[in-house]
């Protein structure tokens, strides 16, 4: 995958951010991964049928309730940016991933000019690998990742939603072969249509209630999440972390064309959501003037939405990566990510578990550190 589209998300992650969580733990989190063929779909192009890569692989990544014992072991942070660079590799059929995870670390910590990259690939999560799953049934929430991104760039909130008892499907931000995302029309399709694959996979597992779903996105995964909530049914609710279904035009030509070309598509056009929609959007301090005008989504959406502004917030805030770094270096943080948190667990707390908080806890933080738009 192209190098300047995996790193380019640190240009729009220079924001100050802290997080926490002091409510009292339900589930330990677990992570795992399963790697699946969709056979629906051809990958690589010019090889045979016996070719690892001839059917489209998809990567789940699910975070889950567990019950970790003490042989279990916490992940770190530079496990998930292994992750990353393993798959670099499995999906170009190549060794262009070699050396990434300390590449990406490094760019991180001098982003933000705080820790150093060894500190950061070392930083504990409080997520178990591979811990025994627990036999109940969780509502899921589908969660679609930025551009070229993986999942894992949000799994502090992950970790918070596991722990009040959901299921956190993970889907990464791959596309056409040999897996770079762009905003194309056919590479967004393949995000979307690995969501339903990885649905379809875990429909088999009998601790995931598909009859209780929200869907989640960041940034291009907002967009994606849009299309891919009008292809499931009963969605209890959509979370967008200022996702680009919200499309800025006159920054750039070429973005705009191809926005066009999925907004001019049959999915797009055909999309009429019921479910309640709930999306954060940035207020940064040295706000961009505004360019011709914005694509509005909200045709596509019921009256039940909710339009929250985050203070001070850049892009990057709505990515864990502000305060993973932070946190690694014992840098100060700002309440961004907390303030994100929490708002959006208790709204998929309301329309999942039937808990009745999202507006107190939107009272609370109302003109304080977020706006009603």
């Amino acid at each position: 995958m192209k190098h300047c589209l995996l790193f380019g998300l640190i240009v729009c992650l220079l924001g100050c951010n802290s997080f926490g969580t002091k409510e009292k733990k339900e589930y330990e989190v677990g992570f795992k991964t399963i790697r699946i063929s969709d056979k629906t779909r051809k990958y690589k192009p010019d090889v045979d049928s016996t070719n690892s890569l001839y059917y489209r692989p998809v990567d789940i990544d699910i975070w889950y309730p567990t019950e970790a014992s003490l042989g279990d072991s916490l992940i770190t942070f530079g496990d998930y940016l292994k992750l990353f660079e393993e798959r670099v590799n499995f999906y170009t059929a190549s060794y262009a991933g070699n050396g990434m995870a300390s590449k990406f670390a490094q760019m991180l910590a001098e982003g933000f000019e705080c820790a150093d990259s060894t500190r950061l690939l070392k930083l504990a999560t409080q997520t178990y690998k591979n811990a025994p799953n627990i036999e109940e049934n969780f509502p899921v929430i589908v969660y679609m990742a930025s551009y070229n991104g993986m999942s894992y760039e949000n799994y502090l909130l992950f970790e918070t939603l596991v722990k009040k008892g959901f299921i956190v499907i993970g889907v990464n931000s791959i596309g056409r072969f040999p897996g770079d995302m762009t905003m194309k029309k056919e590479d967004a399709v393949e995000q979307v249509h690995d969501a339903l694959a990885s649905i379809k996979y875990l429909k088999t597992y009998k601790n995931i209630k598909f009859d209780n779903v929200a869907v989640m996105g960041y940034s291009w995964g907002g967009l994606i999440g849009a299309l891919v909530a009008a292809k499931i049914p009963n969605i209890k609710c959509i979370v967008s972390l200022e996702g680009s279904e919200f499309h800025h035009y006159g920054y750039n030509k070429e973005e705009d064309a191809d926005f066009e070309g999925i907004r001019n598509s049959s999915d797009f056009q055909q999309m009429a959501l019921k479910s309640p929609y709930l999306r954060f959007e940035s207020a940064p301090i040295n706000q961009k003037t505004a360019k011709d005008s914005v694509n509005n989504f909200l045709e596509r959406v019921s009256r039940n939405y909710t339009i929250l502004k985050l203070d001070s917030a850049e892009h990057g805030d709505f990515s864990a990566y502000p305060v993973v770094v932070k946190s690694s270096g014992n840098c100060k943080n700002a309440q961004l990510y907390e303030t994100i948190t929490k708002l959006t667990s208790a709204y998929v707390e309301e329309h999942l578990l039937g808990k009745s908080s999202f507006n107190k806890v939107l009272e609370e933080e109302l003109n304080r550190t977020v706006r009603k738009k």
